[in-house]
């Protein structure tokens, strides 16, 4: 019987941290973790490989190291043409890093870079998208499924309005994340938040 993926997975060594430090493994589990929360797919390298237009014998080395990482596992194996193929599934629907690993100084070259990957792997996957038109641009009225850059800027503001801004951000990624649609007739839609305070 396969094992179901579990909810929420807290990475707390550097060795699995350092499995997520590349843009190609993000986007693998970011295909493994798409669509139904309750039935994630179940993918083999040539499929990951036609979805992320990537040769396939690249991939099996990354996914090597997700494996090795136990953040996706072997779901099921299956003869193709006379040879053995195996097919992935997520380990886990979603993962956050622990505390401790963020504000540990010695794996702060590797947080660094995992956060890197992270945001590499959307900005490459939002220019394929631009570059083929896509992604509708322009004012609201005119394309309201559009792109939507926030601003970045900096405020200051009183802790308890930045906490409620936090809170809404939240529910808002919550409720992006519960959602269980899968219309066959919907269209894809990519989701990046990025948010700090900085206190003393």
């Amino acid at each position: 019987m396969m094992q179901e993926p579990q909810s929420v997975r807290t990475i707390t060594d550097v060795e699995t941290m350092r499995a997520l430090s590349d843009p190609t493994r993000v986007a693998i589990l970011r295909l493994l973790m798409s669509g139904d929360r309750s039935a994630p797919p179940v993918m083999s390298a040539k499929e990951l490989a036609a979805a992320l237009g990537e040769p396939q014998t690249k991939l099996y080395r990354h996914l090597k190291q997700l494996e090795a990482a136990e953040l996706i596992r072997v779901a099921e194996t299956r003869l193709v043409s006379g040879i053995q193929e195996q097919r992935y599934r997520t380990a886990q629907l979603d993962f956050t890093i622990s505390r401790d690993l963020v504000t540990n100084e010695a794996a702060s070259a590797e947080f660094a870079d995992t956060l890197s990957a992270l945001f590499s792997e959307f900005r490459t996957e939002l220019v394929t998208n631009l570059t083929a038109g896509r992604v509708p641009i322009g004012a609201e009225s005119e394309t309201p499924l559009g792109l939507l850059v926030g601003r970045g800027m900096v405020a200051n503001v009183s802790p308890a309005r930045a906490a409620e801004f936090r809170r809404r951000l939240l529910a808002l990624q919550t409720e992006f994340d519960d959602l269980e649609d899968n219309d066959p007739d919907g269209v894809p839609v990519h989701l990046l938040v990025g948010w700090y305070a900085v206190t003393d």
